[in-house]
């Protein structure tokens, strides 16, 4: 006598269901008009999690960086599932370095883009350095170390951004040479 833990279509229906889910978990949600896709090319490396990673931290910084500016309107990652030229509002950053360097002070360099439904302008590069024990001691401390030093070159490209009034209610007056100015609730 075969027993069975179920029976065969039991599995036709749950291999099904599998099916369903995992179709809709690579589907991407509609986006909110307005949405800044931020898509982060890092330099190739040994370890794909590790520049996983990485990106997810750099958007991570963007979109705090933004928020605090004054920018409300979402920003998200370009997942891999997305093609980035159809997002009406891309900002594309191609981190070149994000390290610490020769001394043991920690640089992050980029250079960034934005396309926007008024074409794609050119940012410019962006870099910012941190000495190693700004962050404090330990691995927090050189942790915190590259998050500050990204936070820097990514305070100036969002003053760039707001300067170049390409997204829509994000305007100069915004933020000023690397000051972010709040905005007044109503």
């Amino acid at each position: 006598m075969k027993h069975t833990l179920f029976s065969r279509p039991a599995w036709v229906a749950v291999s099904s269901l599998l099916l369903f889910l995992s179709a809709c978990a690579t589907t991407p949600r509609p986006d909110v008009p307005g949405t800044l896709k931020v898509q982060v090319n890092v330099p190739p490396s040994w370890n794909l999690l590790l520049d996983d990673r990485v990106s997810e931290v750099f958007v991570e910084q963007v979109r705090d960086t933004f928020r605090q500016a004054g920018f409300e309107h979402p920003v998200e990652e370009v997942r891999y599932v997305e093609d980035p030229a159809k997002a009406p509002y891309l900002l594309m950053v191609n981190l070149t370095e994000w390290r610490i360097n020769h001394v043991g002070n920690v640089d992050c360099t980029f250079s960034a883009s934005l396309q926007t439904p008024r074409g794609t302008r050119q940012l410019g590069l962006y870099t910012s350095t941190i000495p190693r024990w700004f962050g404090g001691p330990g691995q927090f401390g050189l942790s915190q170390a590259f998050v500050e030093a990204a936070d820097g070159a990514i305070r100036n490209l969002c003053d760039a951004v707001a300067k170049s009034e390409l997204l829509p209610d994000f305007r100069k007056a915004d933020v000023v040479s690397g000051v972010i100015r709040r905005r007044k609730s109503t």
